[in-house]
């Protein structure tokens, strides 16, 4: 009696060549891209741009309430922070749409990094249940491919032993 275990049946994998496919370039660049350090570091940065670019932008429309440069970048970071603390605040009303304009990006922005944040953690967390799982699977299999062939054996030693008893009776 031979027995023998499909290991793709074991470990769920259905696909036989799905060990052997090698992402191509552009999925090699996109998952580089995409990772988790990257995409904050990438919205950190977009981040203090925008404050930047929003301070420089709200000192030229609202020059009475944004009289130096310095005021504009204290205002911009607040503002794009949603601290908001209401010590400086453009009076003209292009001055509001930027601080509006502002304001917006900035929630936007909070939003993604935390969707960022979150999302690595949690397929971080995946990742280590599903190697924990890969390896209870691979005990069990080591288990039940053990627990045969010491049935195998057995089965072995009781044939013969069965055959030494036919012998014996028809001998």
């Amino acid at each position: 009696m031979t027995l023998s275990l499909n290991p793709r049946w074991v470990t769920g994998d259905s696909d036989p060549s799905s060990k052997t496919k090698r992402p191509t370039l552009i999925e090699r660049r996109v998952r580089r891209i995409a990772n988790a350090r990257s995409v904050t570091f990438g919205l950190a940065v977009t981040f203090v741009v925008l404050a930047l670019v929003c301070a420089i932008v709200i000192r030229i429309v609202d020059q009475h309430d944004f009289r130096s440069l310095g005021l504009a970048v204290w205002w911009a970071l607040q503002t794009v922070t949603t601290v908001g603390y209401g010590d400086i605040v453009p009076t003209t009303a292009a001055g509001r749409v930027v601080g509006g304009i502002e304001m917006v990006l900035g929630v936007s922005f909070i939003a993604f990094i935390t969707a960022g944040v979150t999302s690595t953690v949690i397929q971080r967390g995946q990742a280590g249940a599903a190697q924990e799982d890969r390896a209870q699977r691979e005990q069990n299999t080591k288990t039940i491919v053990d627990a045969l062939t010491e049935t195998r054996k057995a089965i072995a030693e009781l044939d013969k032993r069965l055959g030494q008893i036919e012998s014996r009776i028809t001998g």
